[in-house]
C-alpha cells in the first residue's frame, strides 16, 4: 500500500553521553472509533534494538514511534483517507518484534523514512493509555540535521505530504482531539527533560521536544522554600548518542568474544588433563 511520495527535499528535512559531554544552561482524532480503523491497517503493515523495551508478549501489541529533532516531532496523516487529521505513528508488533523494532518499522512504513535515518533513545516507553488498547510509546530522534535555514520553517504544513514536524504547543493543537495521545506527549515531555539533564537525550537544534511547557512547570512543583525545579541540561548531540551506542555494542561484542574464547581454554584445557591422566593409568598399567 502505498503512502505517497515525500518529493526530492524530503531526505534532508528529514533526518547517553559520555564524560565529554559538556555542562550547559537548564533551560488527530478519537481514539475510539478512530483508533479501531487505524488498528485494522496497522494489523496488516508488515529494526533497531535499544534500551525501549523487551521483545513483545505477543503478536498484535501496539507500538508507536515519535521521532524527535530538536523541540519538534513528527505527526503522521494519512493520504489515502484512513484517518483524519494528524497522529503519532503507530501499529501492531510482530509475534517476538522487540517494541523499539516495531517503532522503528511504524515510522518507516507510515512515513515512509528510512530505518537507519532514526535513532532509538534509551529512555523507557510511555503507555498512550488507549482502554482495552495500550499503545507503548518509543521515542526516536532524527540523526540528520534540519534543513539550513531557520528552524521555524519546518512549521509550515504540507497537506500533501505524508508528515509534519511539530512545537510540544503546536502537536497539542493537532491532537486536540485526542486525549491519550496529549497525555502521553506530556509524559514523554517530562521524560525528555530529565534524560537531556541526564545526558540522554540530545539538545541541539532548538532545544528538548516540550520543554515550553516543563520549563515553566517544573518551576511550579512543591518541594523547600520556593520549590520549584531546575535542570541543568549535559549539552550533546545525536553523533556523540550513536557513537557511544556503537562503542558499547562493540564493547559487549568483544567482552562475548572474550567469554567464549576463555570458555573454550577451559575446555581444551580439561581435555587435555584428562588425556594425561589416561596416559598415565595406562603405564601404571603396564
Amino acid at each position: 500500500m502505498s503512502h505517497g511520495s515525500h518529493g526530492a527535499d524530503t531526505p534532508h528535512d528529514f533526518v547517553g553521553c559520555d564524560a565529554g559531554c559538556e555542562h550547559g544552561e537548564g533551560t488527530g482524532h478519537s481514539h475510539g472509533h478512530a483508533h479501531g480503523h487505524g488498528h485494522a491497517h496497522a494489523s496488516d503493515s508488515k529494526q533497531e534494538e535499544s534500551e525501549c523495551s523487551e521483545d513483545a508478549s505477543s503478536s498484535g501489541t501496539m507500538v508507536a514511534g515519535l521521532i524527535l529533532r530538536g523541540n519538534r516531532c513528527v505527526l503522521v496523516r494519512s493520504l489515502t483517507g484512513e484517518w483524519e487529521g494528524m497522529r503519532i505513528p503507530w501499529l501492531a508488533s510482530e509475534a517476538g518484534e522487540s517494541q523499539a523494532s516495531a517503532a522503528v518499522r511504524a515510522v518507516s512504513e507510515l512515513c515512509e523514512i528510512e530505518s537507519d535515518e532514526v535513532h532509538v533513545l534509551g529512555l523507557p516507553p510511555v503507555t498512550i493509555a488507549v482502554p482495552d488498547m495500550p499503545i507503548s510509546l518509543c521515542a526516536l530522534y532524527a540523526v540528520n540535521p534540519p534543513p539550513a535555514g531557520p528552524l521555524e520553517a519546518a512549521d509550515v504544513e504540507d497537506p500533501e505530504d505524508l508528515y509534519d514536524w511539530y512545537t510540544f504547543p503546536r502537536a497539542m493543537h493537532a491532537l486536540a482531539a485526542d486525549p491519550y495521545a496529549i497525555a502521553a506527549l506530556a509524559t514523554l515531555a517530562c521524560s525528555l527533560a530529565a534524560g537531556a539533564a541526564g545526558g540522554l537525550v540530545p539538545t541541539s537544534w532548538g532545544g528538548v521536544f516540550g520543554q515550553e511547557w516543563t520549563n515553566p512547570a517544573f518551576r511550579l512543583l512543591p518541594g523547600p522554600g520556593a520549590g520549584g525545579l531546575e535542570l541543568e541540561r549535559i549539552e550533546c548531540s545525536i553523533d556523540q548518542l550513536v557513537e557511544a551506542r556503537s562503542r558499547s555494542a562493540a564493547a559487549a561484542a568483544s567482552s562475548g568474544s572474550g567469554h567464549v574464547s576463555t570458555t573454550d581454554n577451559k575446555r581444551r584445557r580439561s581435555t587435555s588433563q584428562a588425556m594425561d591422566e589416561a596416559t598415565s593409568d595406562s603405564k601404571a598399567a603396564a
